[in-house]
C-alpha cells in the first residue's frame, strides 16, 4: 500500500478532478435557464389552488426552492426540482405546543390558546373553520389530513383543466398565452408534477411538498439542536407531513423537521465543499447505490466540515474526496449517518443490512485500489466516478490538452467555482 506521504503527493494534483467537474458534472447554464422557464407552471397552479380553497388562500405564504439544484450540489441534468408550498394557518402560533418522542420529528399540538383568536374570527359555519377542523386529530395537526387536504384541492383544480390522455393542460398568464402539459403522481410527502417539454426533451419533475413554517424553538422531548438554529441568519424552519405508511412506529402524528435555509447557509459558507459533494454523488450514481440518498451524502459532509476547518482552503480536492470516501465507508460499515440537527436520528436506519454490506465492501475495494498505487495514475479515482464512455472521453481530452501543451491547471479555477 502506498505510504501516506506519497498518497498525499499523488492526490495533490486536481487537474483530472476539475476536468471531471467541467465535462460531466457542472450544469449547462443554457439548460438551467431553459428549465427555469417552466417553473412558471407552479405559480399558475398555486393561484388556481388559492381560488379553489379559502383556507389555502388564507394560509399560503410562498414557494421556497430547496433540494440539490438550489444548494448547488446537483448532479446530472437540471430536470428535477424540489419546492415547498409554505403554509401558515390563521391561528395563534404562540399558543401552539410542540413535542417529540421520535428523533427528527415533532408533534404539533393545537391548544385552546392557539384557537382563541381563530374562533373569534371564524364562526362555526365559516368554510375556513370547517376545513381547518378536518385537519386536526387528537388535538394535533394530522400530517395525513393535511396531505389529503392538499390532494383534494389539487383534484378540484385538475377537474377544471382540459385533459388529453393522462396529461392535463394549463394555460399560462403570460403575453404568449403559453400552454403546458403535465401529469401528476404522489411521491412520499410530495406531489410530483411531470412536465412535458417536447418530444425530444426529457420530462421535468417538480416535487411539491406542503411545509408549515415555524420560528418556535421550545420543543418538549426533542433532541434537535434548536439553540444552534437561532444563530443562523434565517431562523425559520419547516415541518413536513410524512405519510403514515412510511413510518416504522405506531405514532402517526409526527412531522419531519426541515432546516433547508440553515443547510444552504452552511454550504454557502463552505462553498469549496460543493464540487466534492457533486463528485461523490456522481460516484454513487455510477456505482448504482440507489439507497444512498443525496441528502445522506450532503449530511455526511456537513458533519465533517469542522474536521477540515483549519486547512479547508488548502486541501486539494482530490485528497479531500478520498478522505470523504473513507468517511462514507465508515458510515456504511457502522450503518449510521446521524441527522445533522438531531444526532439521535439515524438516516441509514431503513437500509437493509445485506445492501449496506454490499456497498461497504465495494467502498473498501475502491479505497484499497486507490491506496495501493505505486506510481501516479491520474485516472485512479476517475475510473470509479465515471462510466466507461465518460472515462474514454476524459482520457481523450486529457491527452489532447497534454499534446497541445495547454496548461490544464487553469480548469482548477473553474471548479471553485460553481
Amino acid at each position: 500500500m502506498m505510504e501516506n506521504t506519497n498518497l498525499k503527493k499523488y492526490l495533490s494534483n486536481d487537474i483530472v478532478f476539475c476536468m471531471i467537474n467541467k465535462m460531466f458534472i457542472t450544469l449547462d447554464p443554457a439548460e438551467v435557464k431553459r428549465s427555469n422557464m417552466y417553473l412558471e407552471i407552479v405559480r399558475a397552479l398555486i393561484q388556481l389552488m388559492r381560488n379553489e380553497d379559502p383556507l389555502f388562500a388564507e394560509s399560503y405564504q410562498e414557494i421556497i426552492y430547496c433540494g440539490s439544484f438550489y444548494k448547488g450540489t446537483k448532479v446530472g441534468k437540471p430536470n428535477e426540482y424540489d419546492l415547498n408550498i409554505v403554509l401558515k394557518f390563521p391561528i395563534d402560533y404562540e399558543g401552539i405546543r410542540l413535542s417529540s418522542n421520535q428523533p427528527g420529528f415533532t408533534k404539533i399540538h393545537v391548544t385552546n390558546a392557539s384557537l382563541t383568536k381563530f374562533s373569534l374570527k371564524y364562526n362555526s359555519s365559516n368554510p375556513i373553520r370547517k376545513s381547518f377542523q378536518k385537519l386536526i386529530s387528537q388535538e394535533c395537526l394530522d400530517p395525513d389530513n393535511v396531505r389529503q387536504w392538499i390532494e383534494g384541492i389539487l383534484s378540484k383544480v385538475f377537474q377544471t383543466l382540459p385533459k388529453n390522455g393522462n396529461k392535463y393542460t394549463l394555460q399560462m398568464q403570460n403575453r404568449d398565452g403559453t400552454t403546458r402539459k403535465f401529469k401528476i403522481k404522489k411521491s412520499g410527502p410530495a406531489f410530483t408534477l411531470i412536465l412535458s417539454i417536447s418530444e425530444e426533451s426529457e420530462d421535468i419533475h417538480i416535487d411539491l411538498a406542503p411545509a408549515l413554517v415555524f420560528q418556535k424553538y421550545n420543543i418538549h422531548g426533542s433532541s434537535v439542536r434548536m439553540n444552534e438554529i437561532q444563530t443562523y441568519k434565517n431562523k425559520v424552519w419547516y415541518a413536513i407531513p410524512l405519510p403514515t405508511n412510511n413510518n416504522d412506529w405506531n405514532e402517526k402524528l409526527h412531522w419531519r423537521f426541515n432546516f433547508c435555509h440553515q443547510e444552504n447557509e452552511l454550504l454557502t459558507r463552505y462553498s469549496r465543499i460543493k464540487p466534492v459533494i457533486r463528485q461523490m454523488k456522481k460516484l454513487r450514481d455510477t456505482q448504482n447505490w440507489k439507497s444512498i440518498a443525496s441528502y445522506f451524502i450532503e449530511t455526511l459532509f456537513l458533519h465533517k466540515l469542522m474536521m477540515f476547518e483549519e486547512d479547508f482552503d488548502r486541501i486539494p480536492f482530490t485528497l479531500f474526496f478520498l478522505k470523504m470516501l473513507k468517511e462514507l465507508h465508515n458510515a456504511c460499515n457502522q450503518r449510521r449517518i446521524e441527522y445533522f440537527w438531531d444526532l439521535k436520528y439515524n438516516l441509514l436506519q431503513k437500509i437493509k443490512e445485506p445492501e449496506m454490506c454490499n456497498i461497504t465492501c465495494r467502498l473498501n475495494r475502491i479505497i484499497k485500489l486507490i491506496e495501493k498505487q505505486t506510481s501516479p495514475d491520474p485516472y485512479i479515482i476517475a475510473e470509479h466516478i465515471l462510466n466507461t464512455d465518460e472515462l474514454r472521453l476524459l482520457k481523450l481530452e486529457y491527452d489532447r490538452r497534454q499534446n497541445n501543451n495547454q496548461d490544464i491547471r487553469l480548469c482548477i479555477m473553474m471548479t471553485l467555482l460553481k
